[in-house]
């Protein structure tokens, strides 16, 4: 016998409801079944994100106005900004800088359609990679060699959190979750160390703060949908069905 994972909320939103995702790829799954129930959303403005440091900088990013990203990577003639994805690159840095500006205004403009916004956080991966002694976001394909893998551990995810909702508005909801996603090239076990520190990490945050909740996506996929029926071939990601049964159970916990 299947024992359901409790879901916990619902959450304290109502309409017109206006969602903005930030992190793994759950929060762009959620862009079809949101879009089906004629829902406002928009998500991951520098693209995809995994270690939670780096999405705590791009939501600070976005909330702070005098918060800048840091410098771009010079790299054999293409500058690289390295705390969005691998699309925000270009021979001229001052075209690089005017797009994530661009980026930054259309984000901006989308928040402020609602007083009461929802932010889904949606966390992949422990594991991050380091340029010379920076956390970057994503590699854009750069020689392996320049970086370094590490993990985070438990208070660095909590400090770099606890500095961004400081500053949130209390009206705004924070529903956090970890993406269901194995991360196989780091290995399994990596990957369950890896996991555990995000659901801790989350808990810290949730029980501090009122305004932040829990959705449980990782536990619904690797308990109820522990089946390999419910991933694609590759064996780490969960596919279309799986997806649409976690979004009728995200439909609960948000109660609409």
């Amino acid at each position: 016998m299947i024992t359901p994972v409790k879901l916990g909320g619902p959450v304290e939103s109502r309409p017109p409801f206006l969602f903005f995702g930030l992190g793994s790829c759950f929060v762009q799954n959620l862009a079809t079944p949101l879009d089906r129930s004629m829902i406002s959303y928009s998500f991951n403005p520098l693209g995809t994100s995994f270690n939670p440091v780096s999405i705590a900088q791009q939501l600070e990013w976005l909330i702070q106005p005098e918060v800048t990203l840091n410098p771009s990577f010079f790299y054999k003639g293409i500058y690289h900004q390295l705390q969005a994805a691998n699309k925000f690159q270009h021979t001229d840095e001052a075209l690089l800088d005017a797009l994530i500006t661009t980026t930054r205004n259309n984000a901006l403009d989308f928040l402020k359609r609602s007083e009461h916004p929802v932010l889904i956080i949606s966390f992949g991966t422990a594991h991050y990679w380091e340029l010379n002694g920076t956390i970057v976001n994503n590699c854009h394909k750069l020689p392996q060699e320049l970086f370094k893998r590490k993990l985070l551990d438990l208070d660095e995810i909590t400090k770099a959190w606890t500095a961004v909702l400081t500053h949130l508005p209390e009206r705004w909801q924070v529903i956090f979750t970890v993406s269901p996603v194995k991360y196989t090239k780091v290995g399994l076990e990596e990957n369950f160390i890896s996991k555990s520190i995000l659901r801790l990490a989350i808990k810290s945050l949730v029980e501090q703060y009122s305004n932040c909740l829990y959705f449980p996506s990782y536990e619904i996929i690797t308990d109820e949908l522990r089946d390999y029926s419910y991933f694609k071939d590759n064996g780490t990601h969960p596919n279309e069905s799986a997806v649409e049964i976690v979004f009728e159970r995200f439909k609960s916990f948000l109660n609409f």
